[in-house]
């Protein structure tokens, strides 16, 4: 056993500084320097794991084995864990990432849970991986990470990273609405047999359905209020696919969602905007999204996972959670209509907003506006 341990030890010992060299050795650009920074510490915490087990063998007591066993396989998924996911960042990093990379950290400056973690994104799906023990990573698709429209998709992903920072007192209040939604959907009197037997396992599927429903409009939430219309966008245009399934989905697919529908999604998220005076926006998209359904012959049926009588509840959980986080509100002037390039020190919600409203305008190369607005703001 204890050849075995120190064999699989002097590996593991091999593969972190493979791993230490290659983040080393990386050229990457500078947002990314404090994430490498806090990558390479975490790697040089598993290094001296590794040689304290190296340095317990050598002693050859058998009585020790037990516990170096367990430091072994904790030193192993760690070290899984940076070389299949927090090392991304940096071994696939590019002068690009740059503009993800400042918006990223002026969110995570920008509210107190989240100032001690750095930048970190890499390509795929919009999506984020909450690890709050060590550092959050972004996930952005590679075309749409180098422009400036969808950006505000980010402001959604910072919301998930608030739930997991805040998620005793949010799981709470998500419990508060499931609550809410089961005595909405409980019958005044009971039948025993098998078609009441049928109706309790639908009604606890749509109540189990609302934990992770019930954080991605927190989400979104968290989106608008920080982005305000340019967020409203981004997600309107991202999101459609113009397609049925943007309407509606069959029971079973709803049983097993993580996402509400997204014409559900849509349609929350324009009430909110109206209630925060972005009405001509909100008109502007549900227009579109009515003409769509229109066109494809639907009218979004949720099969009992949402109705109107849910919407009193939904709204008390999503004003609660707000409150409970407190997540930045974007400001009016930084959603002026706008078209000049912004300067350096301007921050994100002024640069989204604008790039809308050029990208809406007529008689501006809107291209032409991006580049050079991507190139003055990152030029300080």
């Amino acid at each position: 056993m204890n050849n075995n341990l120190t064999s699989r030890n002097e590996h593991l010992l091999r593969d972190v500084r493979r791993v230490s060299a290659a983040i080393d050795s990386s050229d990457i650009p500078s947002e990314l320097l404090p994430y490498v920074r806090r990558l390479s510490d975490y790697c040089e915490s598993i290094e001296r794991l590794i040689l304290r087990n190296l340095s317990d063998l050598s002693l050859m007591r058998g009585e020790i084995l037990e516990d170096v066993l367990s430091n072994t396989q904790l030193a192993n998924s760690i070290l899984k864990l940076v070389s299949s996911r927090l090392s991304i960042p940096v071994l696939r990093s590019r002068p690009t990432d740059r503009l993800s990379l400042r918006i990223v950290s002026w969110l995570h400056l920008e509210h107190s849970s989240t100032t001690t973690y750095p930048a970190a994104v890499a390509s795929g799906d919009v999506s984020m991986w909450p690890f709050t023990d060590i550092c959050p990573i972004y996930f952005f698709p590679a075309i749409e990470q180098e422009t400036l429209l969808y950006q505000p998709l980010y402001f959604h992903e910072f919301g998930h990273l608030l739930y997991r920072c805040h998620k005793p007192e949010l799981d709470a209040l998500v419990s508060d609405l499931q609550k809410d939604i089961r005595t909405i959907l409980t019958p005044h009197s009971y039948r025993s047999d098998s078609y009441s037997s049928r109706q309790r396992a639908q009604r606890e599927a749509i109540v189990g359905s609302w934990y992770n429903w019930a954080q991605e409009l927190f989400c979104d939430a968290v989106g608008l209020l920080i982005g305000g219309p340019a967020f409203l966008r981004a997600f309107s245009m991202y999101m459609g696919n113009h397609s049925k399934s943007d309407f509606e989905l069959p029971m079973e697919k709803l049983k097993n969602s993580s996402h509400p529908v997204t014409w559900l999604r849509i349609q929350l998220l324009l009430s909110q905007a109206r209630s925060m005076g972005l009405t001509a926006e909100a008109d502007e998209i549900e227009e579109e999204w009515k003409s769509v359904a229109g066109i494809i012959g639907v009218t979004g049926d949720y099969h009992g996972f949402y109705d109107e009588s849910f919407n009193s509840a939904i709204n008390r959980l999503l004003e609660d959670a707000v409150v409970e986080v407190s997540p930045r509100e974007y400001m009016n002037p930084e959603i002026e209509d706008c078209v000049a390039i912004p300067i350096p020190f301007d921050n994100p919600i002024t640069l989204l907003n604008r790039a809308w409203t050029v990208f809406a305008s007529d008689g501006i190369d809107y291209q032409d506006w991006e580049s050079e607005a991507i190139k003055v703001w990152l030029s300080e």
